[in-house]
């Protein structure tokens, strides 16, 4: 059933488009998902939810990280109610988006300490503090896009996974 209740079964869901992009068949992708090709039709067909073990190596297999916040978004639970959808955009994209979110919560620095320097929440600043929470969502969603572009470059070779850890360490250790 679609909707709520199982947000996997489409006519075409998200983990056979996939999979089609890659220009696999069923059998071929089972056997480099170590998977019976049962399962992942049952999967593909939303007869069945796939574990989150299942969507890594799906996402891995498929070089598709954003099958993670799909499953999380959509199939997960406790995800639906606290993981947004991350649209899977190309890179300049999300990066103007992300910069429209820096500069809009820039502008909104000061309001969101006028709001909450006295710790208390009144009833007229209630609108000016979603408006804040708002756009801390939206910056909050670029970020995971980004990352998730990043990964998807990585993983394509386009970024040497390497050179980016290494250098992604020593920034962790900086902090």
């Amino acid at each position: 059933m679609a909707g709520k209740g199982n947000p996997a079964k489409t006519a075409e869901n998200r983990y056979k488009t996939k999979r089609r992009e890659m220009g696999w068949s069923r059998e071929a992708a089972a056997f480099e998902l170590h998977m019976s090709d049962d399962k992942l039709e049952r999967i593909e067909n939303g007869k069945q939810r796939p574990t989150p073990k299942d969507v890594l190596d799906m996402s891995d297999a498929y070089n598709s990280p954003e099958l993670c916040n799909y499953f999380c978004n959509k199939d997960c639970e406790i995800g639906r109610h606290y993981v947004p959808e991350v649209p899977d955009s190309e890179l300049p994209d999300i990066i103007l988006r992300l910069l429209s979110s820096v500069n809009d919560f820039s502008d909104m620095e000061k309001q969101l300490i006028r709001i909450t320097a006295d710790g208390i929440i009144d009833p007229e600043e209630i609108p000016d503090l979603v408006k804040v929470q708002h756009t801390l969502e939206q910056l909050s969603i670029m970020i995971e896009a980004l990352q998730l572009r990043i990964e998807k470059k990585i993983d394509e070779g386009e970024i040497d996974e390497s050179a980016y850890k290494e250098e992604f360490d020593r920034l962790g250790k900086l902090f």
